[in-house]
This record gives structure tokens, sequence and C-alpha cells, in this order.
């Protein structure tokens, strides 16, 4: 924000600059005005009319000429303001979003938004204006002192009503926008989620809250506007009354020859001027608190995001560890004490019944959120010691909940970067999503719409995952990547796994079905409540999961609930063993046992 304000500072000079000559060419009329009652009307002399009203013609497209070049000032100074900051803005959101820090709820980026639109309105005249004031006033005592009394008088009180006004509408608005984004919130997430609030019925119970912060939001909207609209009507008043006044005291000063009637003319177009800049403050106030709570939103935004520069290290190769990793959030403990170790090219599948931190485990392993304790290490380096804009083309993620993009389905595979037909074609097969691609109504130029509208979720969840493998990943985390896949679609992400595990990559997945261990090097088990249970390579720890089974079955002393079977094995078609089934499932007696 700094930088941009040292940038723009010169612009924002000439502005000032061009705003000192069109307020004195403001003072166009009443010379004018002064020079036709003082001069033209005494001496009855048709060639002082004709120039000095083509003085005054010249001098008021002087004025037009330099407020037009003041406007295309500002609103280059805006449009600038936008190039410049929109671009850290956004980044600082989405970081802000993904690191488990609340985000603006109406977003900052809309604030770069409003400020650009604020500087390029008539409402920021106004604050160029306001300085120049007091020499219009000081104008007004070279006329006649006992006139310039009453103006200064009359502007101190007109002043006050001003900041009375900020004072007296400034909270209620402020709690107003507070209510309005919530309420356009929910709004969006309503309509992102129609179709399940519709089947479920919730529809008038969602209106019902919509509707309530909206009547939050009129009455304080209404409670302001019935404060400022009062004193509104009292300053209208007050200037009203001011105009008479100067009238007044003029008409008395002429006729007792201490003054004459151009100085009255003059001081009461003088004095309306020097009122001019807060009469346009107070019309765009509401517009003026908004921008002011926009610019502290990004201030505040941008000062958080700054951080060091971060040295550029080697591509990784995609060996992992974690050293007793510990995260909590607030105050309850989400993992606890999880150490692990994978060389690149091994495959780990991460169980645990619900709650257990598995996913919370993969976010930590990209380094988007910050760990409470321990250190988490890719090829030796600690991940917070990347720039995870450039590690990010070496990790592939795919989460349990596939958003995807407006735009063509090569464009998500190519991350919504330029797309690589090469590299598109090579995920997708290597995803097992090609043949699926080419049978959607344009192939990979098919439109998706956003959040993935149009596609169902086992093709969000291929896509998703050709996404992920996209480029060169070493590192590749895999949240349940079989959840919404058919029996075809978990074959061949069975051989993708296979295919990877070949190239060297190291993956990271978490599994609720059994199937997939077959395609993993190492097993990590946790407990609810975050902390580790069994690590090991696959068939340890399934032969330690079957023998804690076979403990909790012989021990009569275990409540019934960790009697369940810790895992069971299933009999294929062919007669054949299984694999163990879910883990997960019974993951709370393995804790217990």
């Amino acid at each position: 924000m700094d930088e941009f304000l040292a940038a723009c500072k010169k612009v924002f000079w000439y502005a000032m600059l061009f705003s000192m000559f069109i307020n004195v060419l403001q003072l166009t009329f009443s010379i004018y005005m002064l020079q036709v009652y003082d001069r033209v009307l005494t001496s009855y002399n048709i060639s002082t009319l004709v120039v000095i009203t083509i003085a005054a013609v010249v001098a008021l497209a002087a004025l037009a000429f330099l407020e037009w070049v003041r406007s295309r000032l500002l609103i280059r100074a805006g449009v600038e303001f936008e190039k410049k900051l929109s671009f850290p803005v956004l980044d600082a959101e989405l970081r802000q979003a993904a690191a488990l820090q609340k985000p603006s709820e109406q977003g900052e980026i809309r604030d770069v938004q409003a400020l650009r639109s604020f500087l390029g309105s008539n409402a920021v005249f106004a604050f160029f204006d306001i300085p120049w004031m007091p020499i219009y006033f000081l104008l007004i005592f070279v006329l006649h002192p006992a006139m310039g009394a009453v103006a200064l008088a009359g502007g101190v009180m007109v002043l006050l009503f001003g900041v009375l006004t900020q004072r007296v509408a400034a909270p209620r608005l402020q709690e107003a926008n507070e209510f309005n984004r919530r309420a356009a919130l929910l709004l969006a997430s309503a309509t992102r989620n129609a179709p399940a609030i519709r089947a479920m019925g919730m529809i008038e119970a969602v209106s019902a809250r919509w509707h309530e912060l909206n009547a939050r939001v009129i009455r304080l909207q209404t409670s302001a506007s019935k404060r400022v609209g009062l004193l509104h009507s009292v300053s209208k008043s007050l200037r009203i009354g001011l105009q008479v006044t100067i009238y007044a005291l003029g008409a008395y000063l002429a006729i007792t020859h201490q003054s004459s009637a151009g100085i009255m003319i003059a001081s009461s177009i003088i004095m309306g001027r020097a009122l001019s800049p807060i009469d346009q403050a107070m019309a765009s106030y509401k517009q003026s608190l908004e921008a002011r709570a926009a610019y502290r939103r990004i201030r505040t935004t941008l000062a958080a995001r700054q951080e060091k520069e971060k040295m550029a290290l080697p591509a990784p190769q995609g060996e992992v560890s974690a050293e007793n990793i510990r995260f909590v959030m607030g105050n309850t403990p989400i993992l606890q004490d999880v150490s692990l170790h994978l060389r690149a090219g091994t495959a780990l599948a991460v169980i645990g019944p619900s709650g257990s931190g598995k996913s919370t485990l993969c976010r930590l392993l990209l380094g988007l959120w910050p760990l409470t304790d321990g250190v988490i290490r890719l090829d030796g380096a600690d991940v917070a010691s990347w720039d995870l804009e450039r590690l990010g083309a070496f990790l592939g993620y795919l989460p349990q909940d596939v958003d995807l993009f407006a735009g063509t389905v090569a464009e998500n595979i190519a991350r919504m970067g330029k797309a690589d037909p090469e590299d598109v074609l090579r995920a997708a097969r290597l995803a097992g999503a090609h043949d699926m691609i080419l049978r959607l109504p344009a192939g990979y130029d098919t439109p998706i719409g956003d959040f993935g509208q149009g596609l169902s979720g086992g093709q969000r969840q291929r896509i998703g995952l050709a996404r992920a493998l996209y480029g060169d990943p070493r590192v590749i985390v895999l949240d349940e990547p079989n959840s919404n896949l058919d029996e075809e679609g978990e074959t061949q992400l069975m051989q993708c796994l296979h295919r990877l595990r070949r190239e060297g990559r190291t993956v990271i997945l978490v599994a609720h079905k059994p199937s997939i261990l077959a395609a993993v090097d190492e097993i990590l088990v946790l407990r609810q409540g975050g902390s580790p249970l069994l690590y090991g390579p696959r068939s340890v720890v399934l032969q330690k999961l079957e023998e804690l089974r076979r403990q909790a079955r012989r021990s009569p002393a275990q409540p019934q609930a960790a009697r369940k079977p810790l895992i069971s094995v299933s009999m294929d078609k062919g007669g054949r063993h299984g694999t163990p089934q879910d883990a997960v499932t019974h993951g709370k007696a393995a804790g217990d046992a």
C-alpha cells in the first residue's frame, strides 16, 4: 500500500495543483457579478460589459478544461491502484483462506474495486477542494470584515454539522455493512448448495435467516438515514439562512454606503462556493465511509502478507519426513506427535476414524497450514522455508471435495494456466481419465460450469486427479481419491498408483476403502484425537492390526464397541482371501486396545 501511495504521489500533487487553479477560477462568476454591479450598471459602458464577459467565458472554458484533466488524473490513479494492488490483495486473500486465517466476508479484492471507483468519482473532489475554503473566507473578509465574520461563523456551524453527521451515521452504517456482507455470503452459499437445500426442505429456513439479516440491515440503515436526514434538513436550512443573512447585511451596508450591491452579490456567491465542498462531502458521506473501511481492510491484509523473499531451492526429489508434529486448532488438539519418513517413490496410506486428523495431516504436509510444533521436511529442507508458489509446481493435491473452475476440461487439468496439450494428455492418461474425457460432448474442450457443474462426482474426481498429476509433481497427496469412483475407476486408480511408484514419485493418500491398500508401501494408522497408533510397512501394520483385533475379541473386559473386529478378511468371488477391511471404521477400538 505504501509503495502504491509513493508511486501515485506525483498524480495526487498534480491533482492538488489543478485544484488550486480550479478553485481560483471558481471565483469567475463572483468577480463577474461584482464588476457588472459596480462598473457596468453605474457607468452604462457597453464595451466594459463585452470585455468582462469575454474574460469570464475564457476563464470558464479554462475551468472546464482543468476539471476534466483533474478527473482524468484521478481516474488514471484509480486504474493504477487496481493494477498494482489487485494481484497482491487476491494473493493474500487466497493465502489467508488456505492457511485457516479468516478472510474478509466480502473479499478484499472487491475493496480494491470499490476504492478504484471512489477515486474516479466526484466524491473525492471534495477532499481536494476543502483545503481552499479558508481562501474563500479570507476573500470575503477583504470585501468587508462584517460579511467575512458572518460567512466564517456560518462555515464553522456547517462544518460542525458535517462532523456530527459522520459521528451519528458511521457506527450504524458500518454495522449495517457488516450484516449486509453476511447476508450476501449466506445467499452465495445457498445458491451454490441449492440442490441440497431444496432436497432437504431447507429453503424456508435459509430464506428466514437471510430475511433476518436483511431486516437488521434495513433497520440500521433506516435509523442512520433518519438521524442524517434530520441533520441534513437543519444544515440545509442553516445554509439558506446564511444566504439570507449575507444579503440582509449586504443590503444594510449598501444602504448605509459602507459597501456596494456588487460586494453583497459577490460575497453571497463566494460563501456558497466555500460551503460547496462540505455539501459535497456530506452528500457522499456513505461512499466515503465505505472507501475508508475498504482502505483499512486492504492495508491490514497487505501488512499481514509481507514476508521476506525466500531463497530458491533446487527442485525436490520427493523425500518427505515429519518430526513429532503437532497441530492445535483453538484449544483442540487435531494431531499429536506424528512422525514419518518417506523415501522418494514411497506410497503411504493414512487410515483412521473420522476426526483423527487425516485431512489435516495432508494440508500440513503440503505446507498449507502452520504447525503448532515439530517440523515437516521436503528433501531435508523445512517446508516453511520453501516458496510455496514455486513449490506448487512440484506438488499434486486432490482434496476430498473436488471443486473445478469455470473453463474447459483441459484448462482445469492444466491448473488454469496455459495448457500444454502433451502434458494435459499425459496427466489424463496417467489418471485413467482419458477415455472418460473423450466421451464428453467436446472432449478436452468441454466447458465446465462453476464448481464443476455438469459433471458427476466421479468425473470431477478423475479430472481433479489428472490436475494433481499435471506437470512434474514429485509429491502427490490424495485425500480419499476413490470415494466417488466406480469399479472401473478404482482399477485405473490402482494402475496409476503403481505407475507413480515406478516413476519414483512419493504418494500420500487417505484411504477409507481397503482395496487401495494393496497399492501402498507403508501405512500410518491414526487414533481418534490425532495420535499415531501404528506406522510401518504395509504387511507389518496389517498383521499388528489383526493381532489387536483378536485381542479385542478375546478380552471380555472390553466394552461392546471395543469388541467389534478391528479388521475383517473377506472372500472375493474366486474364494481367495480379500484385502483387510476398513481399519478406519474400527480405529477407535484399536485405540482402546
